[in-house]
């Protein structure tokens, strides 16, 4: 396919975590599939003979603009109930992150100012991945960095890591 303006992804996207909209991503979202490949080698080559895929994984990494508590007790990893009211408690997690259902929305590729396409992300089984800190700046909104590692679902043959969908 051909690059051409029409299909240059642009705009803003809404991220919602099991079932519920978390805040509008700030500065995109980056989605990474890293297959895991390993060389079966024989002598006789003296290079490999085969290539193999080991594993793989999947990730999803955006920003989110609302730096609620909510939020920010998500990207930490704290179940719902950490945020009462105004005051968000901090304290020890167990071992075993909480799974959730990982959805982005945005416009698709070949939106205009009069037509307007959806892309849909939907992952089954998302944990938030890795550390994530924020800042309070004085000309800038605090923002949130989520970076979801996703899980195979096994229930979902042949979509095991998820869904893209465009709709007009």
């Amino acid at each position: 396919m051909a690059v051409t303006f029409t299909n240059i992804l642009v705009g803003e996207g809404t991220v919602s975590v099991d079932g519920a909209e978390v805040g509008a991503t700030q500065d995109g979202v980056e989605i990474a599939w890293e297959p895991d490949m390993v060389d079966i080698e024989i002598d006789q080559f003296g290079d490999a003979a085969r290539v193999v895929q080991n594993m793989t994984k999947v990730s999803i990494r955006t920003t989110v603009a609302e730096a609620t508590l909510a939020n920010l007790a998500f990207a930490w990893n704290h179940p719902d109930s950490a945020v009462s009211g105004q005051v968000f408690s901090v304290g020890l997690q167990g071992v075993y992150p909480e799974e959730h259902i990982i959805q982005i929305v945005g416009n698709a590729p070949g939106s205009t100012a009069t037509v307007t396409k959806t892309r849909t992300y939907l992952c089954n089984r998302g944990i938030q991945y890795s550390s994530s800190s924020h800042s309070l700046k004085r000309s800038e909104n605090v923002a949130v960095p989520l970076d979801f590692r996703i899980l195979p679902d096994s229930s979902q043959t042949g979509a095991e890591y998820g869904t893209i969908t465009d709709e007009a």
